[in-house]
């Protein structure tokens, strides 16, 4: 194969030095650099465009979430620094009416209408305890408002044990057979 192409090299040589390319091959070239320069040029331009775009979606995504972390952690108020004891009090009577919502609930499933009486007495003075966390904030007396707060735990988780009791003794008394009851 190598013999056939300087075989074809040396015949043809005199056609190579004498063939003049045509006048408007330069310009060609030219054109055709030029148009793969300009659609470099705006595909970098996208890509570019591309990245500033995901970039600036980025950093306000990030700064959403840092506000609202922000914020979240300024609805969170520390009472410790109120009265450390009150603050520790605050939180354990927090969980327990928590616990004993749960309970609550989770026996008050025999009796839905006796379950709303309960709910809304404790609803209203969940909504008294919020009134008085919103207030911390302005009191002039925080210490006095922690233990009104604390106050209202202690007398919600009062009426949660009494209402529990209450489930309870209902229960006993469908479980007793009518010969139990005389």
């Amino acid at each position: 194969m190598k013999g056939n192409i300087e075989k074809f090299i040396s015949e043809n040589k005199k056609l190579f030095d004498e063939a003049v390319p045509p006048e408007n091959i330069w310009g060609n070239i030219e054109r055709s650099l030029e148009e793969n320069f300009q659609q470099k040029k705006k595909s970098k331009a996208l890509k570019q465009r591309t990245f500033i775009s995901i970039a600036a979606m980025f950093l306000l995504v990030c700064t959403a979430g840092i506000l609202f972390y922000r914020t979240n952690q300024s609805n969170k108020q520390d009472y410790s620094n109120i009265d450390p004891i009150l603050a520790k009090r605050q939180l354990e009577y927090a969980s327990l009416v928590n616990e004993k919502r749960d309970a609550l609930s989770a026996m008050a499933a025999n009796d839905p209408n006796l379950y709303q009486e309960f709910s809304d007495v404790i609803n209203k003075m969940q909504s008294n305890y919020k009134q008085l966390k919103e207030e911390i904030a302005q009191s002039p007396n925080k210490e006095l408002t922690l233990e009104a707060m604390i106050n209202n735990l202690q007398m919600q988780i009062e009426v949660l044990n009494q209402q529990l009791e209450v489930l309870n003794y209902i229960h006993q008394q469908e479980k007793k057979t009518p010969y139990e009851n005389i």
